[in-house]
């Protein structure tokens, strides 16, 4: 999916809005991580989101996952939740 499909940005201001699609996409992956995806106007506010999505999601992988299989513990390694 393209960034067109998810937010679209004032070409002067340079702030965001995302779309229904963005919204449907990483609204309720974002809540869990504290951000409200109406409130982010800014490119580096959505990375902020993005970040902290992922390192929850490894973070819940690994909870399930870490230790279970080495070669894919020594792949992840350096990752949120098997740090």
């Amino acid at each position: 999916m393209n960034a067109r499909q998810l937010y679209m940005q004032d070409p002067i201001s340079k702030t965001i809005r995302f779309t229904q699609s963005g919204i449907e996409q990483y609204g309720e992956k974002f809540g869990q991580v504290g951000f409200d995806i109406r409130k982010i106007r800014t490119l580096s506010e959505f990375e902020r989101a993005v970040d902290a999505s992922f390192a929850y999601e490894m973070q819940k992988l690994a909870a399930t996952t870490k230790g279970q299989n080495s070669e894919l513990d020594k792949v992840l390694t350096g990752l949120p939740g098997w740090d």
